[in-house]
């Protein structure tokens, strides 16, 4: 919720005269945004909600008289049932598929229209609310607060406080009515903004007078690659039988009926429990339920086969007939069923994954790197060719500090996503994930791989072997040393380091099995 302050609503049949306080207002806002956005290269929209055609004119006109938005205002009138007219609907089509790229000249919409579903565009940030919001005019809440827009910035949480992914309402008290009254509605809460707080977007940008700490990172073809998942005739011997014990036994229940007073068991009774009566479909749910956890689909007729064999000769503690009761009654068992899936699944995911030799495929020079909204924490280095050091916490502003004052680091950057450096590897569950380590270091004989780590987590070994792994490629590829290191913050607060060197030799002389 935008907050003009000491607004009023003066009376007029003209909308400029009558709501001029909030329209110069959304101007200002929008004009805010457009500058704090240019080094994103993102285009803002503002959006003028008027009360009917004519006055949805009387708008246009004003605005049009203005330098900063003469010839980039587009007109959208609605017919009688609120619809887009027929004398506009091919413009206003046009922009709707063009608005949120370069292709788009309007920076400003007018119209008598409401955002409904089916508004599926992301740069509309402000809306300036001009119609008369009552109960009579059948308004939705929703649909004056853009029911169909989009995050600006996809990727991005929103943040009032930082300006990211927010779409300002603006408008006279009618407005503002409609809007806590969705806030009752819906029990959410929107955040609210006074006007006259400037806009400022943490924007992350290549400083061009810092090209001398540019870095390149070479990217290199995966070393753990998936391949198409075979089943054949030797799938079965790499399976570990279980030699579960053949029992019999069938399945029980019992019902006791207690007095509430004494506690005293009133009534007992024990029957047999049935159990599945074709074990098809015991077979066919556990084949299911492995390939469902491999990831794996159409490959049903293939594993079947597979499973019921297993069953038949490896399950057990010897062969076994499917038409005998005792094998129903235990493969029907919960604990055998996570038991049998758990073994297929550990014994058969190592087929989806081949290793092979990584080779050099591309490199990624930092000063590429488009300019990128930030909303986190920063820091300003001088040994970083990025106006600031994009941070995820505390522990990583500390140590772009301690890089940034230490003689032997030439230059540093923290390695965001955007960036699009990442490194594969299999994690304690033996699934591909993609890991994105915290920062590149160049030093004067090396490049350093560095994370930086608060508490460990069940992964962390397996991304601290394999990007030790990635380093000793990345070496043999490039000819240049390339070395990596986990900082855990524990001894990285406790101790004094001179250096980075001293700091990689302490780190590596600890125990980070």
């Amino acid at each position: 919720k935008g907050i003009v302050q000491s607004a009023t609503e003066i009376t007029s049949t003209n909308v400029v005269e009558r709501y001029r306080a909030w329209i110069d207002a959304g101007i200002r806002r929008w004009q805010e945004y457009k500058n704090a956005l240019a080094k994103l290269n993102k285009k803002p929209i503002l959006f003028f909600q008027c009360p009917d055609n004519k006055q949805a004119d009387q708008l246009k006109k004003h605005l049009e008289t203005l330098p900063q938005l003469s010839g980039k205002i587009l007109l959208i009138h609605t017919d009688s049932t609120g619809e887009v007219a027929k004398s506009d609907i091919e413009e206003a089509r046009k922009f709707a598929q063009t608005v949120d790229s370069d292709e788009n000249t309007y920076e400003v919409i007018v119209s008598t229209m409401m955002l409904n579903e089916g508004w599926d565009v992301r740069n509309v940030n402000v809306i300036v609310g001009l119609r008369s919001y009552t109960a009579e005019r059948n308004v939705l809440p929703e649909q004056v607060i853009g029911r169909g827009l989009r995050k600006m910035f996809p990727d991005e949480n929103a943040s009032v406080n930082d300006f990211v992914n927010v779409l300002e309402v603006i408008g006279p008290p009618g407005l503002m009515q409609i809007i806590e009254e969705l806030e009752r509605n819906e029990d959410i809460t929107f955040g609210t903004t006074n006007l006259g707080n400037h806009v400022n977007v943490t924007t992350i940008f290549v400083d061009m007078d810092k090209q001398a700490f540019d870095l390149e990172i070479p990217i290199l073809t995966p070393a753990i690659t998936v391949r198409e998942f075979e089943i054949n005739d030797h799938t079965l011997d790499k399976i570990p039988p279980l030699n579960v014990k053949l029992e019999n036994k069938v399945f029980k229940t019992t019902y006791k009926a207690v007095d509430m007073v004494t506690g005293a068991v009133q009534v007992e009774r024990s029957w047999d429990l049935p159990v599945p009566q074709d074990v098809k479909s015991v077979i066919a749910y556990y084949t299911g339920q492995i390939l469902k956890e491999l990831n794996l689909s159409n490959m049903f007729a293939d594993l079947y086969p597979i499973v019921k064999e297993y069953i038949e000769k490896r399950l057990f503690d010897q062969e076994v007939n499917l038409e005998d009761p005792r094998v129903l009654f235990q493969i029907s068992e919960p604990e055998l069923q996570d038991k049998l899936i758990k073994t297929f699944v550990d014994s058969l995911k190592d087929l989806a994954f081949t290793d092979r030799e990584a080779t050099i495929f591309d490199r990624i020079r930092l000063s590429d790197t488009q300019p990128f909204v930030w909303t986190k924490k920063v820091y300003q280095a001088n040994k970083c060719i990025f106006n600031y050091v994009p941070c995820d916490n505390d522990l990583e502003v500390n140590f772009a500090r301690f890089l940034d004052s230490v003689n032997d680091v030439k230059a540093f950057s923290k390695l965001v996503q955007k960036i699009g450096f990442f490194i594969e590897y299999r994690d304690s569950d033996g699934n591909l994930r993609y890991y994105y380590p915290d920062f590149i270091i160049r030093m004067e004989d090396k490049y350093v791989i560095a994370e930086t780590k608060g508490e460990e987590d069940v992964d962390v070994k397996f991304k601290d072997k394999r990007a030790k792994f990635w380093c000793e490629d990345a070496e043999r590829v490039t000819g240049d040393k390339w070395i990596y290191v986990r900082v855990n913050e524990a001894e990285f607060y406790k101790y004094h380091f001179d250096s980075f060197e001293e700091m990689i030799q302490f780190f590596a002389n600890t125990d980070q099995k």
